[in-house]
């Protein structure tokens, strides 16, 4: 009998750890010509925005709370620019970094004279006691604002889901 209520709860245990998945797989397919992108994003997103701009797109994922998480390959994220300014004119000035051109002033002058951004780059911070975060990894851009510290975690665990098909 004792064996068969330890059982039933471990089975009650697994049930309930498997229905409070916190995050929901969202696809992004800016073009037929780019590849597609999955993010699994917290749940209770309330709407949905993606702009494609020509050669520029953005997924934003918007809640409630204010909070939102985005993936771009645009120069400037629009939810982290401000905060991104704000580490300061050296940080912007890498972070938001014409590669191409960077390469073409160091290959023309024949050293490195301007330091390239790498290619992975992550920034974070607190604005007003709302955490942000920017991960730059080649020509993407993912990251999240305005997240109070109790979703930080979520968040975080979030925006490293990102796959790219």
């Amino acid at each position: 009998m004792r064996k068969i209520f330890l059982i039933l709860i471990g089975f009650v245990l697994l049930i309930s750890c498997s229905t409070k998945n916190e995050l929901v797989t969202v696809k992004f397919t800016p073009d037929k010509w780019s590849p597609k992108y999955f993010i699994k994003v917290p749940k209770g997103y309330n709407d949905r925005k993606i702009i494609n701009g020509g050669t520029e797109y953005e997924m934003l994922t918007f809640y409630p709370d204010s909070s939102v998480i985005y993936i771009t390959n645009k120069t400037i994220p629009e939810y982290n620019y401000q905060n991104i300014l704000a580490l300061g004119d050296s940080v912007a000035n890498y972070r938001f970094q014409n590669t191409a051109l960077t390469t073409e002033v160091n290959k023309l002058v024949g050293k490195n004279v301007v330091k390239a951004i790498p290619d992975t780059l992550e920034l974070l911070g607190v604005n007003k006691g709302l955490y942000w975060k920017d991960i730059k990894i080649g020509k993407i851009s993912m990251g999240y604002a305005n997240v109070p510290k109790g979703k930080k975690e979520l968040y975080d665990k979030a925006i490293h889901t990102v796959t790219q098909k």
